[in-house]
């Protein structure tokens, strides 16, 4: 199964774009660009993409798996236990998983 949520996940994030964006998400980082602070709103927009893909996903799949996208690993098989993490495969994105869960196994779906 691990192989079809990664497909789940290049999947969603081809169909991702700015167009995507939330009212709150595009306010927030049209205010980070006035201010100047591109690399925040570059931040908020991998931030949103990211949100994107694990809804997509888990729109997909949540009658096989147990998501929990704001804590711990993103989806538990509950039959096997496997975990996998979805992550922009950014090196600061995978650093600060790296750190954080530095104590779980788990499989990274990578978009």
């Amino acid at each position: 199964m691990g192989d079809q949520l990664q497909e789940a996940v290049t999947r969603a994030a081809n169909e991702w774009g700015p167009d995507k964006l939330s009212r709150n998400e595009r306010s927030a980082i049209n205010d980070a660009v006035k201010k100047g602070e591109y690399w925040l709103a570059r931040l908020l927009e991998r931030e949103a993409r990211g949100r994107f893909v694990q809804s997509r996903v888990k729109k997909q799949f949540e009658q096989h798996y147990d998501f929990s996208l704001s804590k711990g690993t993103d989806v538990v098989d509950p039959a096997t236990n496997r975990r996998y993490e979805i992550l922009s495969g950014t090196e600061s994105n995978l650093g600060r998983h790296g750190r954080r869960m530095a104590g779980e196994l788990f499989r990274m779906l990578t978009f």
